[in-house]
């Protein structure tokens, strides 16, 4: 998965600006086109990540990024928590998710698919791999370089 060049200098401006206020940015996504941007922000927390978490981060962001004349134009700015069903936004993510259900959107065939739902068995960081186990127990390795969207799915028991 890549990043435009412009979420990776939103997410340079906008990952200090959150540990100042004992924040974590797990990710974020930015619209590059249109009459409205539009700037989504994941944010994370020991003990999890509140309401009230949210809106000061928002204010903070938003400040900064105007100070900065950091997007040309209007926009909108969403902040919130990556929630049970989070988005993976790089692969050194995905660890701690090991034995858990992830399923991955592709921009290039693996297994002949371009959507795989399988179990997280192994993450390899040198390489930026992971291998998910999908029913049957048939496994697929996929590159990072290769997912459009890696998400978490939460099984409810």
């Amino acid at each position: 998965m890549r990043h435009s060049a412009h979420e990776e200098k939103l997410t340079r401006l906008i990952a200090p600006a959150l540990e100042t206020l004992g924040l974590s940015l797990w990710g974020l996504s930015a619209s590059s086109g249109g009459r409205s941007r539009a700037v989504r922000v994941y944010i994370e927390k020991d003990g999890g990540v509140g309401v009230d978490d949210c809106a000061q981060a928002s204010r903070h962001i938003g400040a900064l990024l105007d100070a900065e004349d950091a997007l040309a134009g209007p926009y909108t700015l969403e902040v919130s928590s990556p929630g049970l069903e989070r988005r993976f936004f790089a692969p050194d993510q995905l660890a701690a998710y090991l034995g858990r259900t992830v399923e991955v959107e592709l921009s290039s065939l693996v297994a002949g698919r371009r959507r795989l739902r399988g179990t997280l068995a192994s993450v390899d960081a040198d390489s930026d791999t992971f291998t998910l186990t999908e029913q049957g127990g048939k496994p697929a390795s996929v590159a990072w370089r290769d997912v459009k969207l890696a998400r978490l799915v939460h099984e409810f028991y």
